[in-house]
Protein backbone atom coordinates (compact mmCIF):
# COMPACT_ATOMS: atom_id res chain seq x y z
CA UNK A 1 0.00 0.00 0.00
CA UNK A 2 1.30 3.43 -0.67
CA UNK A 3 1.22 5.78 1.54
CA UNK A 4 0.75 9.58 0.11
CA UNK A 5 2.99 11.94 1.30
CA UNK A 6 1.61 15.70 2.91
CA UNK A 7 4.37 18.16 1.86
CA UNK A 8 6.27 19.46 4.72
CA UNK A 9 6.27 22.96 5.87
CA UNK A 10 9.20 24.88 4.55
CA UNK A 11 9.63 28.57 5.10
CA UNK A 12 12.06 30.53 2.49
CA UNK A 13 14.33 32.74 4.07
CA UNK A 14 12.40 35.69 2.02
CA UNK A 15 9.08 35.08 4.17
CA UNK A 16 11.14 34.30 7.34
CA UNK A 17 11.24 37.62 8.72
CA UNK A 18 8.24 38.94 8.00
CA UNK A 19 6.74 35.55 9.62
CA UNK A 20 9.12 36.32 12.94
CA UNK A 21 7.41 39.74 13.34
CA UNK A 22 4.14 40.22 12.45
CA UNK A 23 2.68 38.04 14.87
CA UNK A 24 4.65 40.49 17.30
CA UNK A 25 3.07 43.22 15.20
CA UNK A 26 -0.40 42.25 15.60
CA UNK A 27 0.76 41.95 19.19
CA UNK A 28 1.85 45.56 19.87
CA UNK A 29 -1.46 46.92 18.09
CA UNK A 30 -3.98 44.75 20.03
CA UNK A 31 -2.15 45.46 23.20
CA UNK A 32 -2.52 49.31 23.05
CA UNK A 33 -6.03 49.36 21.35
CA UNK A 34 -7.05 46.87 23.61
CA UNK A 35 -6.56 48.65 26.86
CA UNK A 36 -4.88 51.67 28.60
CA UNK A 37 -0.55 51.92 28.17
CA UNK A 38 -0.25 51.21 31.64
CA UNK A 39 3.74 51.88 32.74
CA UNK A 40 4.25 48.00 32.84
CA UNK A 41 3.47 47.97 29.58
CA UNK A 42 5.17 50.21 27.96
CA UNK A 43 8.07 48.92 30.14
CA UNK A 44 7.45 45.78 28.54
CA UNK A 45 7.71 46.88 25.12
CA UNK A 46 10.67 49.23 25.35
CA UNK A 47 12.75 46.23 26.58
CA UNK A 48 11.25 44.00 23.84
CA UNK A 49 14.41 43.80 21.48
CA UNK A 50 12.06 41.63 18.64
CA UNK A 51 9.96 44.74 18.99
CA UNK A 52 12.83 46.76 17.81
CA UNK A 53 13.41 44.22 14.90
CA UNK A 54 9.59 44.45 14.02
CA UNK A 55 9.20 48.03 14.35
CA UNK A 56 11.53 48.56 11.42
CA UNK A 57 8.83 46.75 9.02
CA UNK A 58 6.74 50.25 8.80
CA UNK A 59 7.71 53.82 9.51
CA UNK A 60 4.62 54.11 11.91
CA UNK A 61 6.64 51.48 13.83
CA UNK A 62 9.49 53.18 13.72
CA UNK A 63 7.71 56.26 14.91
CA UNK A 64 6.18 54.13 17.81
CA UNK A 65 9.57 53.37 18.57
CA UNK A 66 11.06 56.21 18.82
CA UNK A 67 8.18 57.87 21.02
CA UNK A 68 8.38 54.44 23.15
CA UNK A 69 12.10 53.59 23.38
CA UNK A 70 13.47 57.55 23.09
CA UNK A 71 11.93 58.61 26.91
CA UNK A 72 13.60 59.57 30.08
CA UNK A 73 12.44 56.42 31.92
CA UNK A 74 11.41 58.97 34.72
CA UNK A 75 9.12 60.79 32.27
CA UNK A 76 7.66 57.56 31.44
CA UNK A 77 4.63 57.60 34.71
CA UNK A 78 3.74 61.09 33.44
CA UNK A 79 3.41 60.00 29.77
CA UNK A 80 1.61 56.86 30.79
CA UNK A 81 -1.30 58.95 32.69
CA UNK A 82 -1.40 61.26 29.80
CA UNK A 83 -2.11 58.53 27.04
CA UNK A 84 -4.11 56.81 29.30
CA UNK A 85 -6.36 60.14 29.26
CA UNK A 86 -6.42 60.21 25.60
CA UNK A 87 -7.05 56.32 25.64
CA UNK A 88 -10.28 57.13 27.32
CA UNK A 89 -11.18 60.03 24.94
CA UNK A 90 -10.90 57.84 21.96
CA UNK A 91 -11.89 54.67 22.74
CA UNK A 92 -15.11 56.22 24.52
CA UNK A 93 -18.20 54.06 22.92
CA UNK A 94 -20.47 56.58 24.34
CA UNK A 95 -18.56 59.35 22.73
CA UNK A 96 -21.16 61.00 19.86
CA UNK A 97 -18.41 61.94 17.98
CA UNK A 98 -18.21 59.78 14.20
CA UNK A 99 -14.97 57.87 15.84
CA UNK A 100 -14.83 54.87 17.13
CA UNK A 101 -13.00 51.44 17.30
CA UNK A 102 -15.54 49.14 15.75
CA UNK A 103 -16.30 47.73 12.36
CA UNK A 104 -20.22 47.85 12.74
CA UNK A 105 -19.95 51.79 13.25
CA UNK A 106 -17.43 52.62 11.14
CA UNK A 107 -19.59 51.09 8.30
CA UNK A 108 -22.98 51.60 9.61
CA UNK A 109 -23.89 48.07 10.11
CA UNK A 110 -26.25 46.87 12.21
CA UNK A 111 -25.08 45.77 15.81
CA UNK A 112 -26.38 41.92 15.13
CA UNK A 113 -23.42 42.17 12.77
CA UNK A 114 -21.23 41.08 15.65
CA UNK A 115 -23.47 37.56 16.00
CA UNK A 116 -21.68 36.86 12.06
CA UNK A 117 -17.88 37.62 13.73
CA UNK A 118 -18.76 35.42 16.35
CA UNK A 119 -19.80 32.60 14.46
CA UNK A 120 -16.76 33.57 12.29
CA UNK A 121 -14.73 33.25 15.23
CA UNK A 122 -16.34 30.10 16.58
CA UNK A 123 -16.27 27.96 13.27
CA UNK A 124 -12.22 28.97 13.37
CA UNK A 125 -11.81 27.69 16.86
CA UNK A 126 -11.49 30.70 18.40
CA UNK A 127 -12.82 31.88 21.69
CA UNK A 128 -11.59 35.05 23.48
CA UNK A 129 -11.74 36.36 27.17
CA UNK A 130 -12.81 39.72 26.74
CA UNK A 131 -11.79 41.30 30.15
CA UNK A 132 -13.67 44.69 29.68
CA UNK A 133 -16.44 43.73 27.41
CA UNK A 134 -15.15 44.42 23.93
CA UNK A 135 -17.81 43.80 21.08
CA UNK A 136 -16.53 41.22 18.64
CA UNK A 137 -16.27 44.04 16.20
CA UNK A 138 -14.09 46.09 18.55
CA UNK A 139 -10.67 46.40 16.79
CA UNK A 140 -8.35 44.81 19.24
CA UNK A 141 -10.62 41.37 18.44
CA UNK A 142 -10.06 41.50 15.23
CA UNK A 143 -6.43 41.87 15.55
CA UNK A 144 -6.28 39.39 18.07
CA UNK A 145 -8.07 36.92 15.98
CA UNK A 146 -5.07 37.64 13.07
CA UNK A 147 -2.40 37.14 15.85
CA UNK A 148 -4.27 33.89 17.33
CA UNK A 149 -4.55 32.38 13.61
CA UNK A 150 -0.68 33.48 12.61
CA UNK A 151 0.50 31.39 15.96
CA UNK A 152 -1.83 28.00 14.76
CA UNK A 153 -0.03 29.06 11.00
CA UNK A 154 3.21 29.26 12.08
CA UNK A 155 4.02 27.03 15.57
CA UNK A 156 0.60 24.14 15.09
CA UNK A 157 1.21 23.91 11.17
CA UNK A 158 3.17 21.21 9.47
CA UNK A 159 2.48 21.11 6.18
CA UNK A 160 1.88 23.00 3.50
CA UNK A 161 -1.82 22.11 3.38
CA UNK A 162 -2.72 22.88 6.71
CA UNK A 163 -0.86 26.39 6.80
CA UNK A 164 -2.62 27.13 3.58
CA UNK A 165 -6.07 26.76 5.10
CA UNK A 166 -5.32 29.01 8.03
CA UNK A 167 -3.43 31.44 5.51
CA UNK A 168 -6.75 31.38 3.25
CA UNK A 169 -8.60 32.29 6.42
CA UNK A 170 -6.05 35.11 7.47
CA UNK A 171 -6.52 37.13 3.93
CA UNK A 172 -10.60 36.59 3.45
CA UNK A 173 -10.58 37.93 7.13
CA UNK A 174 -8.18 40.58 5.97
CA UNK A 175 -10.27 41.55 2.58
CA UNK A 176 -13.83 41.12 4.01
CA UNK A 177 -13.15 42.55 7.39
CA UNK A 178 -10.57 44.58 8.58
CA UNK A 179 -9.01 46.24 5.46
CA UNK A 180 -12.71 47.33 4.68
CA UNK A 181 -12.78 50.03 7.62
CA UNK A 182 -9.61 50.36 9.48
CA UNK A 183 -8.55 52.79 6.44
CA UNK A 184 -11.32 55.24 7.17
CA UNK A 185 -10.29 54.13 11.10
CA UNK A 186 -7.11 55.72 11.01
CA UNK A 187 -8.00 58.78 8.92
CA UNK A 188 -10.62 59.40 11.61
CA UNK A 189 -7.88 58.88 14.26
CA UNK A 190 -5.63 60.47 12.73
CA UNK A 191 -7.95 63.81 12.66
CA UNK A 192 -8.84 63.01 16.20
CA UNK A 193 -5.41 62.59 18.14
CA UNK A 194 -2.05 64.79 18.39
CA UNK A 195 -0.64 62.39 20.37
CA UNK A 196 2.74 60.41 19.54
CA UNK A 197 1.50 57.39 20.43
CA UNK A 198 -1.39 56.49 19.04
CA UNK A 199 -0.22 58.27 15.74
CA UNK A 200 2.54 55.84 15.69
CA UNK A 201 -0.16 52.77 16.20
CA UNK A 202 -2.53 54.26 13.74
CA UNK A 203 0.24 54.75 10.63
CA UNK A 204 1.48 51.54 12.04
CA UNK A 205 -1.72 49.98 11.46
CA UNK A 206 -2.59 51.45 7.91
CA UNK A 207 1.03 50.77 6.63
CA UNK A 208 0.80 46.99 7.74
CA UNK A 209 -2.55 45.70 6.73
CA UNK A 210 -2.07 45.87 3.49
CA UNK A 211 1.88 44.54 3.20
CA UNK A 212 0.96 41.90 5.36
CA UNK A 213 -2.02 41.13 2.85
CA UNK A 214 0.36 41.23 0.14
CA UNK A 215 2.67 38.58 1.55
CA UNK A 216 0.45 36.47 2.72
CA UNK A 217 -0.43 36.41 -1.34
CA UNK A 218 2.87 35.92 -2.03
CA UNK A 219 3.53 33.56 0.56
CA UNK A 220 0.54 31.46 -0.74
CA UNK A 221 2.17 31.47 -4.04
CA UNK A 222 5.18 29.77 -2.52
CA UNK A 223 3.51 27.14 -1.21
CA UNK A 224 1.64 25.92 -3.89
CA UNK A 225 4.76 26.19 -6.31
CA UNK A 226 6.62 23.97 -3.26
CA UNK A 227 3.18 21.82 -3.30
CA UNK A 228 3.10 21.38 -6.86
CA UNK A 229 6.76 20.43 -7.26
CA UNK A 230 6.32 17.73 -4.98
CA UNK A 231 3.36 16.13 -6.21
Amino acid sequence: MTIPTVPALVVPEVFSRWLESRGLIYQILVDFYGRKPSLSLVAQWRANRQMSIAAELTEGGRELKRYLCGQDPSELPQICEKEKAEYVRLMNERSASLFSAREAIQLGREQEFCNELSELYASAGVVFKKCSGEADDHISIELEFMAVMHERMLFNSFSVRSAMELLDIQVRFLEEHLLKWTPQFCSRLNAATSSPLYLGLSHMLEEFLPQDLQMLRAWRASLESSASTMA
